[in-house]
């Protein structure tokens, strides 16, 4: 027990330091070129304070952080579950999953994601035309209200609880297409599916 709260008062001082940090960088005036490409001061304080482990995933879940610098590159995965992150950089590549579920993100760029990609329970209401995604793709309890043109799903494509009413005819899915929750009611002839079509 007593190691327990000794564990719990470490992560809750390391929290605290990062979060001091970012005040400290946020009164200086070199805080905005920690945010552009030539100064990625942002990525080494997130190495300093074990936000990237030892295998390069990158871990903001339940952060109070709203962006990211751009470019990023992330060597494993990138968990941003329940986080207040809004908005990715437009130059993102990830080379394991991308998990933002329950989290404030609005929109999703055309990022270069090596896995699945989760939102159930985001804000995203939009994504880019051309998407690949290279595993399952999650828009359950999302607001999002029309799939882009060109979307190619290699795994389960999840659409349980969402706004849209209509699938693009050039949707490419290679596992199964869970329509269950959903307002689909027509399927078009062109759409793709290799595996089952669930309602």
């Amino acid at each position: 027990m007593k190691r327990f709260k000794t564990h719990k008062r470490q992560r809750v001082i390391r929290s605290l330091i990062v979060i001091a940090a970012v005040i400290t960088f946020s009164l200086t005036p070199g805080f905005a070129n920690a945010f552009n490409k030539k100064a990625p001061h942002f990525v080494d304080t997130l190495k300093l304070h074990g936000y990237i482990d030892s295998y390069g995933n990158l871990r903001l879940n339940n952060s109070s952080f709203i962006s990211l610098p751009s470019p990023l590159n992330v060597d494993g995965f990138l968990d941003m579950r329940r986080s207040a992150i809004k908005r990715l950089p437009q130059e993102l590549t990830v080379k394991g999953h991308l998990d933002a579920s329950h989290s404030q993100l609005t929109r999703l760029p055309k990022a270069d994601i090596g896995g699945f990609i989760n939102l159930t329970g985001s804000k995203v209401t939009v994504l880019p035309a051309g998407l690949r995604v290279n595993g399952d793709l999650s828009l359950v309890d999302t607001p999002i209200s029309a799939l882009p043109r060109r979307l190619n799903v290699k795994g389960n494509l999840y659409l349980g609880n969402t706004q849209v009413t209509s699938l693009p005819p050039d949707l490419r899915v290679g596992g199964d297409l869970y329509l269950r929750g959903s307002q689909v009611s027509v399927i078009p002839d062109t759409v793709k599916v290799a595996g089952r079509i669930v309602r």
